[in-house]
């Protein structure tokens, strides 16, 4: 075996470990395989990624981690060392705190409004938020989910003023926020604009990158895709069992799609047993037009996915990790990063690998009974199974357009 793929199913199994205990110990016994790689971990105890941890706020808002616990262990060449040689240590992170478009769209009103902005009590305890110290805000999720917007000027210039809005809350004046109570920049207005215009000039440019649109088109086409089956499983077979919808989604995912979706199947299983009770589908009714609320869903999958991603990167050249979480005002969202919490991550440092474990694999996680697990298990995780899928992904991303007009017809059908 090579080592690139030794290096990729040992980092695999430590994700799955069944203990952070269990992972330490797979690490030392094969520590050189796995020099490139970094692992994070759920934990009850251990360090604080910063104020990227899970909270409410009376407004309704939350700030959302893709993890279920306030705590992380994290484990990689470094900081292993380290603890072998001095027990508990320190290590250098950085974090952001993303927002959505609903999530601006609720307080673009109050940035730089009228005098003293006429904040709400609710609001101000997301601003105070936004006002620590060590939050920084990242725009990611609403730039990616609005670059469609710039075709048209008149929603260009909204954009605009949204990107502008996000600039003054990068520039906070704490200081005048906590004594006067006023959303305001420390910059002057020709500096927050120009500083929005860098931004949505990398929009633009990105905006005429064939790769780059094409890129974000398939993603957001997956999840749009995983959604319209959903729906259409739903609408057309309400009464069939849970089992069977299930097993619909899933075979549709592999067939085609040739990728397995882990959090979606979590997500299905949860739409087909609860219905309009999962609050997230609470707009996908039989009669209506369901194209864009499912597109507009798909957005919300794709920031989810992004806060993993995120965790790849380093925009501070000194941290070792970086976390990521994500503020918003969408009640259906949280309701869906809180069904699936990431239980441990892995990456290779390039970026090029991610593991994302949930705790179990897929079939266990929504199936229960155990010959059902064998039966799929072997249908849809035996390496042949893997294997197949691997070597039709490339031609399923050229026809993703032909398959969304397909299901884009099959959901009209029925609803």
């Amino acid at each position: 075996m090579r080592k690139d793929a030794l290096s990729r199913m040992l980092a695999t199994e430590i994700c799955n470990a069944n203990s952070i205990a269990d992972a330490l110990l797979m690490y030392r016994s094969f520590a050189q395989f796995l020099t490139e790689y970094k692992f994070v971990f759920a934990a009850e105890k251990g360090g604080a990624p910063g104020f990227a941890v899970n909270r409410s706020f009376s407004s309704g808002a939350a700030v959302r981690s893709i993890f279920g616990t306030p705590n992380v262990f994290v484990l990689d060449r470094q900081t292993f060392a380290d603890m072998d040689k001095n027990g508990p240590v320190d290590y250098p992170l950085d974090y952001s705190i993303s927002m959505d478009t609903e999530a601006m769209s609720y307080l673009h009103p109050f940035i730089a409004g009228s005098p003293n902005n006429g904040i709400p009590g609710d609001f101000k305890e997301v601003f105070a938020f936004i006002a620590e110290d060590k939050v920084n805000v990242d725009p990611t999720p609403y730039m990616c989910e609005n670059i469609l917007k710039l075709d048209e000027q008149k929603l260009a210039d909204g954009v605009f003023k949204t990107l502008r809005s996000y600039e003054i809350l990068r520039t906070l004046d704490k200081s005048r926020f906590h004594t006067k109570g006023e959303i305001c920049s420390l910059l002057t207005d020709a500096e927050v604009d120009a500083r929005a215009l860098e931004l949505i000039s990398g929009m633009y440019r990105d905006r005429s990158n064939h790769s780059a649109m094409a890129g974000l088109h398939a993603r957001h086409s997956y999840f749009y895709l995983c959604l319209l089956k959903m729906a259409e499983i739903q609408i057309k077979s309400p009464r069939r069992s849970t089992k069977h919808k299930l097993i619909e989604f899933i075979t549709f995912c592999d067939e085609e799609m040739a990728t397995l979706f882990a959090r979606e199947t979590a997500i299905a299983a949860a739409y087909f047993e609860r219905g309009h009770d999962l609050t997230f589908f609470g707009k996908i009714h039989k009669g209506k037009s369901l194209h864009e609320p499912l597109k507009n869903m798909a957005w919300d999958l794709c920031h989810v996915r992004q806060l993993e991603e995120g965790m790849t990167m380093l925009p501070v050249r000194e941290a070792r990790y970086f976390f990521t979480a994500l503020l918003t005002f969408d009640k259906r969202l949280i309701e869906i990063i809180d069904l699936y919490p990431l239980r441990s991550f892995g990456f290779k440092v390039s970026g090029d690998v991610q593991i994302s474990n949930y705790g179990g694999d897929l079939i266990d996680n929504v199936f229960t009974s155990d010959l059902d697990r064998a039966s799929l298990r072997e249908r849809f995780l035996s390496s042949g199974a893997l294997d197949s899928r691997s070597s039709r992904r490339s031609q399923v991303r050229k026809d993703l357009p032909d398959i969304v007009a397909r299901m884009e017809g099959a959901i009209a059908r029925w609803s």
